[in-house]
């Protein structure tokens, strides 16, 4: 067992205390949740607009532009998946204990994510170097152009070099979201994506003296702006000012029963996030065999979907944080408040979402690309997801919530259902079958996030996660 908290609490420790789960009234626990959903929602929709700024400059290069950043999307995420895993176990053990008041524990946390980072590191971004070429000439299919292969190439290859970086970034940026820290990761990555998207004019154009490289410019930046947001990162917690504080002497020490923790729920968040690379990958080359410009179409589509996408991701953080504190101080019963007020709150700002992306959509992807064929059929798959954004939503907060839980074996059980079985599926059919082409990949698309949703309130109801223990 880990000593107790330190004797003189900070004045971000002092505002905790002030913001507490166990807060009286409905309007206490709405304001807990908005505090931890709005820097988190800001976060992922400055994010996201960055991404469409990058597409939107990218795609002035031309449509080959634009499928080249594309086709590397499920690679990037391939090579993020163990990281995105392990952190899934770095947020809950942080979160928990930080609701059982352990400081020394979250601490302990943050420095054996931050060992493991290193280690996966050099593992993965070796292999990835290695496989790069073969795996996007499988996506490719045969359905893309050489140009976009060998652009998305040199592109794939930039971010490799740069991913340590971002993989350490990653590891104390969940460490901070399980502490209930949301502000403090938006303000890093805001800052790291103007940077981003100042270099991408930079240098995708040759600006202000910088070289003109076009799609490996666009990659270079995003490198640059990795590196910001390390360094912004690291400084929150070496100055230990916001619960979590870094000694660089305990890097140098492994906690192999911390470890273990981690990688309890690491594993089963690593197999699902296998499955879904995996399975996107598989969805990918059902996508590039229609053309050129239905995958540009479907990437310009992707692209604005992760923005409505942003506002459950945003919710969803919130329900992580808040299970696992309400959990580390054994209030069962505050957790199903919080669920529940969580979604009823995603939900409002859902159908909001849903009304942009069915009536303007087509105004948002003529940012994107001047031709006609592109913006009509990008504008008609965002009504498609406008329709099932909300049920999207309501799905990523209950299965943020058992993540915060500690319940990732069943998460890789839904992501196993939806990506390998009923996305592909339901993609193969409508498409060979239906010839719907690329309404058939979107309503494939919906049909998994419907069932995927399905089974997730169905694992919450049963309410496995209340009885599990991963401190």
């Amino acid at each position: 067992m880990y000593g107790s908290c330190e004797a003189v609490l900070s004045k971000q420790e002092k505002r905790d205390k002030q913001i507490d789960i166990e807060a009286d009234s409905a309007g206490q626990k709405r304001k807990l949740i908005i505090s931890l959903t709005w820097p988190a929602l800001a976060e992922n929709v400055f994010m996201s607009t960055i991404s469409m700024v990058a597409m939107i400059m990218v795609g002035d290069l031309g449509s080959y532009a634009i499928s080249a950043v594309g086709l590397i999307t499920q690679p990037r995420f391939l090579l993020m998946a163990a990281f995105i895993a392990m952190n899934t176990g770095t947020t809950a053990l942080v979160a928990q204990y930080k609701g059982a008041g352990n400081n020394e524990g979250a601490n302990s946390v943050l420095n054996q994510a931050l060992i493991l980072s290193l280690a996966l590191a050099v593992t993965i971004c070796t292999a990835m170097l290695i496989f790069a070429k073969p795996l996007l000439n499988m996506m490719a299919g045969g359905g893309l152009s050489d140009q976009i292969v060998s652009e998305a190439l040199v592109y794939f290859r930039i971010q490799i070099y740069g991913f340590p970086i971002q993989t350490f970034t990653f590891a104390i940026n969940a460490a901070l979201r399980g502490a209930g820290k949301t502000k403090e990761t938006f303000y890093n990555n805001a800052v790291a994506n103007i940077v981003n998207v100042a270099m991408n004019f930079c240098l995708i154009y040759g600006r202000f003296g910088f070289p003109r490289l076009e799609v490996a410019g666009a990659s270079y930046a995003g490198v640059i702006g990795q590196c910001v947001a390390f360094i912004m990162a690291l400084s929150i917690v070496v100055r230990g000012k916001h619960y979590l504080h870094l000694k660089f002497r305990n890097l140098l020490k492994i906690d192999w029963s911390m470890i273990k923790r981690i990688m309890n729920i690491g594993i089963p968040s690593l197999f699902e996030q296998i499955i879904m690379r995996v399975g996107s990958i598989w969805f990918t080359t059902i996508v590039t065999a229609l053309g050129d410009v239905a995958y540009a179409a479907h990437m310009v589509g992707m692209n604005i979907e992760m923005l409505a996408f942003s506002v459950g991701m945003a919710f969803g953080t919130a329900a992580t944080t808040l299970m696992g504190q309400c959990i580390g101080r054994k209030r069962i019963d505050l957790a199903k408040i919080y669920i529940r007020m969580t979604q009823r709150l995603g939900l409002i700002v859902s159908l909001v979402i849903t009304f942009v992306l069915f009536f303007f959509g087509a105004t948002i992807t003529g940012w994107y690309s001047k031709e006609m064929m592109i913006i009509a059929l990008s504008a008609d798959m965002l009504k498609i997801y406008a329709v099932i954004n909300p049920i999207v939503n309501a799905r990523t907060i209950y299965i943020s919530g058992l993540r915060g839980a500690g319940d990732a074996k069943f998460m890789a059980v839904i992501s196993f259902v939806g990506v390998i079985v009923v996305r592909p599926l339901f993609a193969i059919v409508l498409v060979n079958v239906f010839e719907m082409g690329l309404t058939g990949i979107w309503l494939a698309l919906g049909a998994d996030f419907l069932i995927s949703h399905v089974l997730a309130v169905f694992r919450y109801r049963r309410e496995k996660w209340t009885r599990l223990n991963i401190l």
